[in-house]
């Protein structure tokens, strides 16, 4: 069993009993805690993903497990590292300069620049997420896969794709102009 996988519900136990209490008792100092704690659990499962090549989800839409393995499994290792790095990066810098990290991320959207940026992240995410289902397809187990399933995912990986390539242009385009 891996390390994230002990880890999973005690960590997001903690991390939101956290926030609760902070909440409850007036304790703003606990709040980028517990986000921090969160933020590295996602950090380990993305190395943890990323080394073994080895993931299982569930998709509620169908109730099936996916899982997926090579390169959609590190692919969905390098998503889940860099959304966990961002959530311990703005926990860190809330909790050492209360205030800086919400400021940053609201001003973004007073910028043509900052739109840039937040069109290249999203842009970033949509595309790996495309590219997982363009080469895994449905990653359900063999015995539930079919041509129409599997064409149905990578189409939609497909289009993930194009829409995540057409908002890393408008970012980049927005940041430059």
């Amino acid at each position: 069993m891996k390390l994230a996988d002990k880890l999973a519900v005690p960590a997001i136990v903690i991390a939101g009993g956290m926030v609760y209490v902070a909440e409850e008792f007036n304790l703003p100092y606990l709040v980028p805690l517990g986000m921090g704690l969160f933020g590295l659990f996602g950090i380990i499962l993305g190395i943890e993903t990323f080394a073994s090549g080895r993931i299982e989800m569930f998709n509620r839409l169908y109730s099936r497990r996916e899982n997926f393995t090579g390169a959609p499994a590190r692919l969905f290792g390098v998503m889940i590292f860099l959304f966990g790095t961002g959530v311990t990066l703005y926990a860190f810098f809330e909790w050492t300069q209360p205030g800086t990290a919400s400021e940053y991320l609201a001003g973004l959207v007073k910028s043509s620049r900052g739109w840039g940026i937040l069109l290249i992240t999203f842009g970033f995410f949509t595309l790996l997420f495309g590219l997982i289902r363009l080469i895994a397809g449905s990653a359900h187990r063999p015995e539930e896969r079919s041509a129409v399933t599997d064409f149905g995912y990578r189409a939609r990986g497909l289009v993930n794709v194009v829409v995540g390539v057409i908002l890393l242009v408008a970012g980049v385009w927005q940041v430059f102009r």
